[in-house]
């Protein structure tokens, strides 16, 4: 059972209200305190009668008293075992005071009691706690559960990449500094951070069989089904002959995939149709272009065209592509990262040529390295006075997508409250604010990706700095 809790003190006397406050008990017989029963009697008698059952907070203002009488008032703490021994008040009597009384509110409440570990899963522990003792003259609003690693290696810079966050959540971060005496009181992040997922530019995997020209009989159906990627999830169009699909078609899109079906197909359902993929990152398309020359005989007949066929390393399938009469064609809508060979044969009013084969060709995104812009910053050279802000922005391009940094007079650029640097999907921003002296200096961007790193070196000079 629990022990008894601490002493009840009386505040507010009148001639028929008082305001009792007590302590929880130092002990809780190994169960959390449920409530508290209160009690009173008069000084004059030995019965006890109840006053309040199950008060939850350590405080009671009791009503309807008589004036002029004497009362003893006790207070028991009850756990899901039993009812604890019960604390005593003085002798309060029951009279109306004229003098003023203060409620201090001294602040802060004090810390929680014992916390401890109930239940350790796979990924999360479950934790409990007792309501702290002090208050702070008004009432819990609630708790702040923080965490830290056990022997959490002290940070030697003043960058750190927090892994684990939820999407779509917001956060708050804190810092504090250390030294050879203790830690500092933290710094808190100005505004809550809400964790928005990365863009990835929408894909699609089309299987070379739906590359070729589908062939379907009246009053069967049409069924493609295309797996699809992208961050965030791209949105998706249909159309046919550069118009929207009419109600006829059937089209189920999720995050991962498009299907389009049409049912009874007839006449009208001819035509070349067209899927666009789009989202906040944009559109992506691979391609391949194929170029060929004239056969030396013609068969005795004028060429009419030439018919391409491609087929994807690991099938030995040809699937046609197109009847062009060009000497070239782009071929769209591969698979990135897939070898395939392409083979074209010319047609004349006899028939097929034998076919020409072209050399396996593995589809790669168009590469480039990094380019900084600095046609906008003039003479490579930015001059404020001090106290200015500076914005500098340079549009970057490079494919893929480079990583950047900046450096300063040949070192990492050290990021503060007032030097930032932003990074958008074509171009990279350095801002300084209210600029001092020391600021003074060669700025370079890098850029790096997988075809080359390049340096670019725009120069801030502060000459009106006093």
């Amino acid at each position: 059972v629990p022990g008894p809790p601490g002493p009840i003190e009386a505040s507010g006397i009148s001639s028929e209200k008082v305001t009792l406050t007590w302590t929880p008990p130092h002990e809780d017989g190994g169960s959390p305190i449920k409530y508290y029963t209160l009690e009173k009697r008069e000084t004059s008698r030995l019965l006890w009668t109840i006053l309040a059952e199950k008060v939850i907070d350590c405080h009671f203002v009791a009503n309807k008293l008589i004036q002029g009488n004497e009362y003893i008032f006790r207070v028991s703490a009850v756990n899901s075992s039993a009812a604890g021994d019960a604390s005593h008040s003085e002798p309060v009597k029951m009279v109306d005071s004229y003098g003023i009384d203060i409620l201090l509110i001294s602040g802060p409440p004090g810390p929680p009691a014992k916390p401890e570990v109930e239940n350790v899963g796979g990924n999360s522990v479950t934790i409990a706690w007792k309501r702290p003792a002090d208050d702070g003259g008004s009432d819990i609003m609630g708790y702040m559960v923080e965490r830290k690693e056990k022997e959490a290696t002290p940070l030697r810079i003043t960058e750190f990449v927090v892994p684990n966050l939820q999407a779509g959540t917001k956060y708050n971060f804190r810092i504090c500094a250390m030294n050879a005496m203790g830690v500092s009181e933290p710094a808190q992040t100005k505004d809550l951070v809400e964790i928005v997922e990365r863009e990835e530019i929408p894909d699609l995997e089309l299987d070379i069989e739906l590359r070729r020209t589908l062939v379907v009989r009246a009053g069967a159906s049409i069924r493609i089904f295309i797996p699809i990627k992208g961050r965030p999830t791209p949105t998706v169009t249909w159309t046919k002959e550069d118009s929207p699909l009419k109600t006829r078609a059937i089209i189920d899109n999720t995050e991962s995939y498009t299907l389009l079906v049409i049912p009874d197909c007839n006449r009208r359902d001819a035509g070349k149709y067209d899927l666009t993929l789009e989202n906040a990152a944009g559109k992506k398309t691979n391609s391949v272009s194929l170029v060929w020359t004239k056969p030396k005989h013609d068969g005795g007949s004028r060429v009419t065209g030439y018919v391409i066929e491609a087929q994807r390393k690991g099938t030995d399938q040809w699937a046609h592509v197109t009847t062009v009469k060009t000497l070239d064609f782009t071929v769209k809508n591969l698979n990135e990262n897939e070898e395939y060979i392409f083979r074209v044969m010319a047609v004349n009013s006899s028939g097929r040529s034998r076919p020409r084969v072209s050399k396996p060709v593995v589809i790669k995104e168009q590469s480039s390295e990094p380019e900084f812009d600095l046609r906008g910053v003039c003479q490579k050279t930015v001059i404020a006075k001090a106290g200015n802000d500076i914005k500098v922005e340079v549009p970057v391009s490079g494919r893929p997508k480079p990583t950047l940094s900046w450096q300063k007079d040949n070192q990492a650029l050290k990021l503060t409250q007032r030097t930032m640097i932003e990074n958008t999907s074509t171009s990279t921003i350095l801002i300084i604010n209210e600029c001092l002296r020391s600021d003074c200096g060669i700025y370079s961007m890098t850029g790096k990706n997988i075809v080359g790193s390049v340096t670019d070196n725009p120069i801030i000079c502060k000459d009106d700095i006093e």
